[in-house]
């Protein structure tokens, strides 16, 4: 019989993931527990999966959760010291996993290990790490946020690190209570960042381990056939919460200057191209939405009709 790791637990959050979350779950070692977090209450996919895969626990919500309660809701259900958290869109590679809680008795003041993070087998840095200048003489305040696109080749080693995607992270539950979890006010997008800066605000170290790969197929998540009304959702959310991000880590006033610059400017771009490329004048339409609800600080409330 074989033994189950007791150390951690694989988390996945899904929503109407199609194929993709079936290809994920092949590439997790048995040895492990998983734990669907279901958004798109698919109940008919709950016996369909535990049957196939006797270490995997699929829990379907009510509700549209969002990122962040997500995995909130599965920090809750679990009982192992780390949970590994990814997408559907992921494939998990070789030894990944077991190399990075090998790490993590090598570096014990980290709080999360991130794998190496390809697209598509091609890399790029934009897509796997971030720099966050911190102004310290105010707390929690980012004066600055790098996306280093020049560099188009993986660390050579093992690299500390500002700010790592949230596309495959192996997280110390016991370190995530210091900083009381997930920051459920956001639905999508920006929370990867908030977790990673809260955790280096207490301290603690975000390290990517080289050792340890994923390839990631970006916005192959999903039912295909869903594609337009989660492109609106998508730029909703990412427009929303960046905003929110803006206002919680830097200045009020820089927060407030990104978000009217952003709304004024998606506005006059989504009547520019309203009779001639209406899928552009969509995408800045819900971009103009979504940073309208935050500048309101209206709760992101948006779901996409399905």
């Amino acid at each position: 019989m074989l033994k189950k790791n007791k150390n951690c637990t694989v988390v996945i959050t899904t929503f109407f993931a199609g194929e993709k979350l079936e290809a994920c779950i092949r590439n997790i070692p048995d040895k492990f527990k998983i734990l669907i977090i279901d958004n798109g209450g698919e109940k008919s996919k709950k016996n369909y999966f535990e049957k196939k895969f006797l270490n995997l626990n699929y829990h379907v919500s009510e509700k549209n959760l969002g990122v962040p309660r997500s995995y909130s809701l599965a920090n809750k259900l679990i009982d192992t010291k780390y949970m590994f958290n990814t997408q559907p869109d992921v494939i998990i590679k070789k030894n990944c996993i077991e190399n990075l809680l090998a790490k993590a008795n090598d570096y014990p003041n980290f709080a999360i290990l991130s794998p190496t993070i390809f697209h598509n087998n091609s890399y790029l840095v934009e897509g796997d790490y971030k720099t966050l200048k911190i102004n310290k003489k105010k707390y929690q305040e980012v004066s600055k946020i790098k996306f280093n696109k020049t560099d188009m080749s993986p660390p050579e080693g093992d690299l500390t690190v500002d700010s790592v995607t949230g596309t495959a992270m192996l997280i110390d539950r016991d370190k995530l209570k210091l900083i009381n979890d997930w920051d459920t006010n956001i639905f999508n997008y920006f929370e990867d960042m908030d977790l990673c800066l809260r955790f280096r605000l207490k301290g603690f170290e975000i390290i990517k381990i080289r050792s340890a790969e994923v390839d990631h197929d970006a916005f192959a998540s999903h039912d295909k056939s869903l594609s337009p009304q989660l492109d609106f959702s998508r730029n909703w959310h990412y427009s929303w919460s960046r905003f929110y991000f803006l206002k919680k880590h830097t200045t009020i006033l820089r927060a407030y200057l990104y978000g009217l610059n952003v709304l004024i400017l998606s506005i006059i771009k989504s009547f520019f191209y309203l009779f001639f490329k209406r899928a552009k004048s969509i995408t800045h339409f819900a971009k103009a939405y979504g940073t309208f609800y935050a500048i309101l600080n209206l709760p992101p409330n948006y779901r996409p009709k399905i």
